[in-house]
């Protein structure tokens, strides 16, 4: 062995098992939902939140063609790239696309701190659901803020104000794609390319460009009639088999 020598692993990570429509996953009957069929139809990163948020890390879960669309919609549609469109699209409406140059909520800057030290901490232990789970609770609380807020009523009565709001959202967008990245990564590539951000790393990054670039939704909704599509598309694909 000469003078190197090989290191042994010290965390093995083992899972419970996955279901398809609570039915066991068979490959051999064809009861299963197959990968690369699914991204001839569905963003990568769709697939790869659905999958994290419902991994069976310590108990039995189950892959439901309602649950997967209805997750898209509601959670990286409905809320995180919600939050993310409204924002950008608000600059691009009212400033021409320019960034504000406001100031940044203090209390959010601690927020974002706080969460790349415990997202960063389940990452370490391989708990990556509730990693998932922290990001989209700070999505919500960012559109909470945004709510809050009002920049469509601070623009006209205290337009200082509203430039503070939504330097403090570019601020959120930024660090979220950052933070998100290890599970979303296509998702944060685009919000990269909207704001120039120079490259990925794991501590606070302040906004650096002075106006967007290629606004587009980071998702698309998913037709519900997808569902039963699907559904029934698996059980011909088991019969058949």
């Amino acid at each position: 062995m000469g003078a190197g020598f090989y290191s042994l692993p010290t965390h093995i990570v083992s899972n419970e098992y996955l279901t398809v429509e609570k039915k066991k996953l068979s490959t051999s009957k064809n009861w299963a939902v197959w990968v690369p069929d699914m991204l001839k139809k569905y963003e990568p990163d769709s697939i790869r939140y659905f999958l994290t948020i419902n991994a069976p890390e310590n108990r039995d879960s189950d892959f439901s063609w309602r649950e997967f669309v209805y997750s898209h919609n509601s959670e990286l549609l409905g809320a995180y790239g919600n939050f993310v469109n409204r924002t950008l699209k608000f600059l691009e409406k009212s400033y021409a696309g320019r960034i504000t140059r406001g100031n940044i909520d203090e209390q959010i800057k601690v927020g974002i701190e706080q969460l790349y030290t415990k997202v960063g901490r389940h990452i370490e232990k391989t708990h990556f659901k509730q990693a998932l789970e922290l990001i989209f609770e700070f999505v919500r609380r960012a559109n909470k803020y945004f709510d809050d807020e009002k920049p469509w009523i601070q623009i006209n009565e205290t337009p200082k104000e509203c430039e503070n709001t939504l330097s403090t959202c570019v601020f959120i967008i930024i660090n979220l794609a950052q933070i998100s990245h290890p599970f979303l990564p296509f998702s944060s590539e685009k919000v990269k390319d909207i704001l120039a951000i120079p490259g990925f790393k794991w501590n606070v990054i302040e906004n650096t460009a002075i106006s967007l670039n290629n606004v587009n939704p980071l998702f698309k909704r998913i037709d519900v009639e997808n569902i039963e599509f699907e559904i029934e598309k698996l059980n011909k694909q088991s019969k058949n088999s």
